[in-house]
């Protein structure tokens, strides 16, 4: 019941196309995919929650994702912006599965 409730406020926060988690690319390809790696396998989080944009100039600071990264040139991932509630109260049931 905690995982349906808990998806269900997840759902509810995305239902304006906003991204769950987003990763700005300054990076190489290749690194990306290893971010994406880390949180598919260590962190449990589904690919459709992840979007990964690609991007020339500087992160962008007024995303309305619930979490976005900044995958810098040298490889050293930011936090930008991080809503810990919806964190704290919907992802955190990804990790409780991988423990059971």
């Amino acid at each position: 019941m905690k995982f349906i409730c808990s998806l269900c406020l997840l759902l509810s926060s995305t239902l304006y196309a906003r991204e769950v988690i987003l990763v700005e690319n300054k990076a190489s390809k290749e690194e990306a995919l290893m971010v994406l790696r880390v949180l598919q396998e260590k962190f449990n989080i589904p690919r459709k929650l992840i979007t990964i944009r690609n991007i020339a100039n500087e992160c962008s600071k007024d995303s309305d994702a619930i979490m976005h990264l900044c995958l810098k040139e040298d490889a050293e991932v930011d936090i930008v912006k991080m809503n810990k509630f919806v964190v704290e109260k919907t992802l955190r049931v990804f990790l409780e599965m991988e423990e059971n």
